[in-house]
């Protein structure tokens, strides 16, 4: 019964913190516009990725189908004669619509909330601290087919999974085009529902989290590196690679985040959008994991 106590105070802490770190970052960008704090600069873009598909008397076949995605990301960054602060958030959620089926597929759903404070030295390597948080925004389902009826499993929901990083190390920055980031000392913890685990069958788990348990801790190490390349005028390239290795169990199977982007800039308001990316988690699954993103994006101005 302690266990379950402390397990519960740790969550709500967790979620109280995340909280309190979103209030910070809204209330120094609201500080920002009326110009009180100069050294405080932020990048804000609310998007909407639209694709449609229309068939009407078309011989080689074709299903009628729409799909919509909700995009937000939020940079905030702060320069200090000391210290430097940069935060992020990355919120995605998407949902189609085929002809002839009574079910909304879900497309895109991420939540990604990340912070990296430095300390800076006197030359180009600075002593860096990062916090990460990465969940889903809604339930994801798996449709399980049972005689002529199709039923829907619930596999995830809000904050479960979730995963909360926190790393201490060092840091390389010349210019805002290539940033990398080393943490020797990183802690991981993976919170889920109960709901997940209570029934699972012996010896498996559900991301990494055993039969009947809501958390796992994990120690290790984390390699980070971001990239940003002008490939043409409003053609931009952003690459950006994370690196995870535990140093408790399996040290040389290394969990790996690797997404590419490519922005073609339309006008102020539209783009066109082609992203991939590539995850491997042999805790989630022992198979690499592959998202792929074609669309016109409609930039919504606030």
């Amino acid at each position: 019964m302690k266990n379950k106590v402390k397990k519960c105070q740790l969550s709500k802490l967790l979620t109280g913190l995340f909280t309190f770190l979103l209030l910070i970052s809204s209330s120094q960008a609201q500080e920002k516009e009326t110009d009180s704090l100069p050294r405080w600069e932020y990048d804000r873009k609310i998007g909407v990725l639209l694709n449609q598909s229309s068939f009407d008397n078309w011989l080689p076949g074709g299903v009628n189908n729409f799909s919509g995605t909700f995009n937000l990301d939020y940079i905030l960054k702060f320069n200090g004669e000391k210290w430097s602060w940069v935060s992020t958030l990355d919120l995605a959620l998407g949902y189609a619509q085929t002809q002839g089926a009574s079910i909304l597929s879900k497309t895109e759903d991420q939540l990604i909330f990340g912070i990296i404070a430095q300390r800076k030295t006197t030359n180009l390597w600075n002593l860096s601290t990062s916090f990460n948080l990465k969940t889903q925004n809604a339930p994801g389902f798996t449709l399980v087919e049972e005689g002529n009826s199709v039923e829907q499993i619930k596999t995830t929901q809000f904050f479960s999974p979730v995963y909360f990083r926190l790393g201490i190390g060092t840091s390389y920055k010349k210019t805002d085009k290539f940033a990398f980031q080393c943490n020797p000392i990183t802690a991981r913890l993976i919170l889920v529902n109960r709901q997940f685990t209570e029934n699972l069958a012996p010896n498996t788990q559900y991301f990494g989290v055993g039969r009947g348990r809501t958390t796992r801790w994990e120690a290790g190490i984390n390699v980070a590196i971001q990239s940003k390349l002008e490939l043409a005028e409003n053609i931009v390239l952003k690459n950006a690679i994370n690196l995870v290795s535990n140093y408790l169990e399996d040290f040389k199977n290394i969990d790996l985040d690797y997404t590419l982007n490519v922005n073609m800039k339309v006008n102020e308001f539209l783009s066109t959008i082609f992203e991939t990316q590539f995850l491997y988690d042999d805790n989630a699954l022992a198979d690499l994991q592959v998202r792929q993103v074609f669309g016109l994006s409609i930039g919504l101005p606030f």
